[in-house]
């Protein structure tokens, strides 16, 4: 098993690129900017330097016009992937305290809107959603509850101070209410095994009430899934956290997909 890590002993290339992140909210929000706070695989303790992501949400006043968006995404662009890919979104402070469900976003970059921000970047009149709208976001929902339990204050006002903690009930309707389009092969071909992982996260929350790391999760569904499927999490966790090669046969991962489903739709 490959080191897991938190936040109090990350490389030192991963905290001068958090660092970076920080400085864009800071150079182009200024007193707008309420706060940045860490949440994801570093806030769990199960961070992978060498595949995790870097999670993000900044609170800000108020909304970010068009050009703003673009010259965040811009320099996030240059950094992303150095050495990790970053996940970032931003939110009014307005809409998290009180909270309004499912979450409004004002802002959102991943790796999968890379190539969309770079082509409204060089072409004013692309098409970009994620430039042109603000939109409701259920992982909004998800970003916050985490935050709540155990975030990580990176710049700005303390979490309780900016955040209303969201209720189960809320959070289980923002993670379960699609459930039956649950797609392992969602996004790029490397997170299939971390897709694997999520879902049996999201299973877990009924019994567990608190947010478990993929890892955690991984070992939950170890001894709940039926045994003749149990091979699936065990693979998938050795893909994800310790870089292994294989092959999961499509059948199985179906059959995975349609018990876990069922359970967490009980």
């Amino acid at each position: 098993m490959r080191n897991l890590v938190g936040f109090d002993n990350l490389p030192s290339e991963i905290v001068a690129q958090i660092n970076k992140c920080v400085n864009i909210w800071k150079k182009h929000l200024g007193n707008e900017l309420v706060g940045v706070y860490l949440h994801g695989s570093i806030a769990l303790k199960a961070f992978l330097p060498q595949s995790s992501d870097i999670d993000i949400l900044a609170v800000v006043e108020d909304s970010l016009d068009i050009p703003t968006k673009l010259a965040i995404a811009k320099v996030i662009i240059e950094i992303d992937g150095k050495p990790c890919p970053l996940e970032m979104s931003a939110v009014r402070l307005d809409d998290v305290k009180p909270w309004k469900t499912p979450g409004n976003c004002v802002f959102h970059y991943s790796d999968s809107w890379r190539s969309a921000y770079l082509k409204r970047l060089s072409d004013p009149s692309a098409e970009c959603c994620v430039v042109d709208d603000e939109f409701p976001d259920a992982d909004v929902t998800s970003y916050i509850k985490l935050i709540c339990q155990c975030g990580i204050v990176l710049y700005g006002r303390e979490i309780k101070e900016v955040f209303s903690d969201i209720s189960d009930e809320d959070f289980w309707e923002a993670i379960s209410a699609d459930i039956d389009n649950y797609n392992f092969h969602a996004y790029a071909p490397r997170y299939i095994a971390s897709n694997i992982l999520i879902l049996g996260r999201i299973l877990s929350f009924k019994e567990t009430k608190g947010i478990l790391s993929k890892y955690d999760a991984g070992l939950w569904m170890l001894d709940r899934v039926p045994d003749d499927l149990k091979y699936l999490p065990e693979l998938a966790m050795k893909i994800w956290y310790e870089g292994e090669q294989h092959e999961l046969p499509e059948d199985d991962l179906e059959r995975l997909r349609a018990y876990l489903i069922k359970e967490i739709k009980k």
